[in-house]
């Protein structure tokens, strides 16, 4: 196991902790952030999905973000996050997130953008603390139950004795060699775009051990945490955008968009082509466009006399 070390050792020099990492009542937290320069800005959460870490929204939406006060956290036992107790519960990932929100922003409320799994985390995080959020943005949401399974990988990497070897042994090993096509399943049917798009967002970092096996404690438990919640989502009645990728080979777009259009008839809805799970790699600007759409329609209802 000694080249798990190293390996891990390496990745954590080429993708170090830039960000800022913050003590909180539940442990700490890593995370990026920006901040506009100008006074009263619009404060977004940007919330990474599975396999993934907090370099991954703001790599894609770039300097889109500099009119916004924003932070992109690494969710517990991925990036440079260390794990919680019992962290496959949405419920701690979402208090999580709102300490974060706490700390860094003073409590100021945030419209919520969230990625594959990082959707079901703010969808969690406006149920539990609706003081803290004003708006959600959902990309390739996973949002409601499947009535499956994770991968046999995921399910074996949790047990006892086995999962530990398992995580020791494989991911650092096979990783790096199954990585780029992970990458272009992701955003099948079209190309991978940037090119480099694993190297921009660290996904190296995933192969460490004990990322991997938080991920697979997360996706493990995953079926469960979104049948607990679903029924929640109609309680919902801040602004919410969903936006989906046609060709999505990772979420189905039938089980989870579909669903949350139902659940939440008010949500404007978008697919963009050929996007797969990446839609906002492939349309940044959409994302910012709902965002903006979102701050206007929130300004709306706080003028005097607004319904």
């Amino acid at each position: 196991m000694s080249w798990s070390l190293i390996g891990s050792a390496r990745i954590n020099r080429r993708f170090p902790p830039s960000g800022r990492m913050t003590d909180l009542p539940g442990g700490p937290v890593h995370a990026f952030s920006g901040a506009s320069a100008a006074s009263g800005a619009q404060a977004l959460l940007l919330v990474h999905g599975a396999a993934s870490n907090g370099r991954e929204l703001p790599a894609a939406l770039g300097a889109r973000l500099d009119r916004f006060d924003w932070l992109a956290p690494d969710r517990p036992g991925l990036g440079h996050t260390p794990r919680r107790p019992a962290a496959h519960e949405l419920a701690v990932q979402a208090a999580t997130m709102a300490e974060v929100i706490e700390r860094q922003l003073a409590g100021r409320p945030v419209i919520a953008v969230g990625h594959s799994w990082g959707s079901a985390v703010v969808l969690r995080l406006a149920v539990d603390r609706p003081d803290l959020v004003e708006g959600l943005v959902l990309l390739a949401p996973a949002s409601h139950p499947w009535g499956g399974q994770t991968s046999l990988t995921n399910r074996l990497a949790v047990l006892p004795v086995v999962g530990p070897v398992l995580c020791w042994l494989l991911p650092p090993l096979l990783g790096p060699m199954l990585a780029p096509s992970g990458i272009a399943r992701g955003f099948a049917p079209g190309p991978v775009q940037p090119p480099d798009y694993g190297e921009r967002i660290g996904t190296a970092l995933y192969f460490r051990p004990h990322s991997f096996a938080a991920n697979a404690a997360d996706m493990v438990a995953a079926d469960r945490e979104l049948a607990a919640q679903a029924a929640r989502y109609p309680t919902i009645s801040i602004p919410v955008s969903v936006i989906s990728g046609q060709g999505d080979m990772i979420v189905s777009n039938t089980i989870h968009a579909k669903s949350l259009t139902i659940d939440l008839p008010h949500a404007a809805t978008h697919k963009v082509a050929g996007a797969g799970h990446m839609p906002h790699w492939v349309d940044p600007d959409l994302v910012i466009a709902e965002i903006d759409r979102q701050m206007d329609e929130n300004s709306a209802r706080k003028r005097p006399g607004a319904a």
